[in-house]
């Protein structure tokens, strides 16, 4: 049983006194709108109209029904329209989860400069660096750095994330820019406390092979920010995602070092419901972040690899 579509059938049958011309109003043959009287009547257990050949009366199960269900099929039909339109005019709120730099210097500036455009639309974000589920924390969309589990959510790629290893160019007028991934050994490193563990790892490509190397220094910090305000101080090196220092490469407040040793980047995945089930306010932000973040990724690379080649040599 369809019940508002067997509902929608019986009222105009009531309405019209003729299954056929109901049958005409509706674009179903006779035969089909009988089909849904009998499902409907089947259903309640009760006869809901006496039929003779030349005319039909409501009984009074049918009256009851029909007087009852008016109602219903009103507010249904206004739901419907609300519906259709939310889904044709945008509106409503977008929840986003995201590692907290990326989405401090990204995602806030790109969701204002989005909402300025289609002020209808609001956003909820997420910001840490431990993992959320699209389900159980409520999101409309998930950015993810690295791997992602398998799953039947539609994954994209949003960009690249190359690490970079820099430091303030007085650090290295001081102390000497490293040329191979051991000379970290002799260096001041800044690392990263990644919830209980430091991050003293530090990743190279070496021959054409992964390789870590191990490093130390007098600062362990569980803020990125703090690490990128410490080296932007001449405090030593820190190995970061380009996109957390685009800005200070490109000032000159920062420069990559052992650029030659750069391991493949992690994939930024966006992680999300298929298409065909996504509200249109989260469909076009989708498309909006897609656009400007794949602008945004080649200003990150340009500055990881242009702007310290060109500063280092002024």
């Amino acid at each position: 049983m369809n019940s508002i579509q067997d509902l929608r059938v019986f009222s105009e049958i009531v309405k019209s006194n003729s299954f056929s011309l109901a049958a005409s109003k509706l674009g179903l043959s006779p035969a089909t709108m009988s089909g849904r009287l009998k499902a409907l009547e089947c259903h309640f257990g009760v006869a809901l109209l006496k039929r003779t050949t030349r005319s039909l009366c409501l009984t009074e199960e049918g009256r009851y029904l029909f007087e009852t269900s008016q109602t219903i099929l009103e507010d249904f039909e206004r739901l419907d329209k609300t519906m259709r339109a939310r889904r044709k005019n945008p509106n409503g709120t977008v929840t986003i989860a995201a590692p907290t730099e990326f989405g401090r210097k990204y995602l806030i500036p790109l969701t204002s400069e989005f909402g300025a455009a289609h002020p209808e639309i609001g956003f909820r974000l997420i910001l840490g660096d431990e993992d959320v589920s699209l389900v159980d924390d409520d999101c409309d969309i998930v950015v993810r750095f690295g791997a992602v589990p398998d799953s039947a959510l539609t994954t994209r790629k949003l960009g690249e994330n190359p690490m970079v290893i820099c430091a303030a160019p007085e650090y290295l007028a001081r102390v000497g820019a490293p040329d191979v991934p051991t000379d970290l050994a002799a260096h001041n490193c800044l690392v990263y406390l990644d919830g209980r563990m430091a991050a003293d790892k530090w990743g190279f490509a070496v021959d054409g092979e992964p390789t870590l190397v191990r490093v130390s220094g007098n600062r362990i910090v569980s803020d990125r920010q703090a690490l990128i305000d410490l080296a932007k101080a001449g405090q030593g090196l820190i190995r970061v995602s380009s996109w957390d220092v685009a800005r200070e490469l490109e000032e000159g407040t920062l420069v990559a070092v052992l650029r030659d040793f750069d391991c493949d980047p992690e994939i930024i995945h966006l992680l999300s419901e298929p298409r065909h089930r996504l509200p249109l306010r989260t469909a076009e932000f989708i498309d909006f972040l897609l656009q400007r973040v794949k602008r945004l990724s080649r200003s990150a690379e340009l500055c990881r690899t242009e702007y310290p080649r060109l500063r280092g040599a002024a």
